[in-house]
């Protein structure tokens, strides 16, 4: 179970744009796996702001553990909502929140004041 949180203002990203940096990242996935969720946070650089991770982490971790007990291809969805709830709050924040829901399946939801994308469902091969 892998939870990733990505900064669109990170300097891993080099030269891609945010969505090149999502789809690296989720290629990066194997295909067969149904238990990963990254947290694009567009405002974020590589180190996150001590206001978010400390309101994120613990909803995350709290995601992680119930995604352990649920098994792969069940994610947590109550838990995966809950973390976006807790940054919509604040109103600071704008990103989108990517889980497999099935062995190569994503799920993406948009957050915050400017949701990068709408929500999409996407069968992805290799992980991509």
């Amino acid at each position: 179970i892998s939870f990733l949180l990505m900064g669109g203002q990170d300097y891993f990203r080099g030269a891609m744009s945010p969505e090149e940096y999502v789809v690296d990242a989720k290629s990066r996935v194997p295909a067969g796996n149904a238990t990963t969720a990254i947290l694009f946070v567009n405002e974020m650089p590589h180190m996150p702001q001590t206001e978010m991770l400390g309101a994120a982490l613990p909803q995350m971790l709290e995601t992680l553990v119930t995604w352990q007990k649920a098994g792969s291809g069940n994610p947590p969805e109550a838990e995966l909502h809950a973390v976006l709830s807790i940054l919509e709050r604040t109103g600071q924040w704008s990103g989108r929140l990517l889980y497999t829901e099935s062995a190569g399946v994503w799920r993406e939801l948009p957050f915050g004041p400017r949701p990068s994308m709408r929500m999409q469902h996407s069968a992805a091969v290799g992980g991509a």
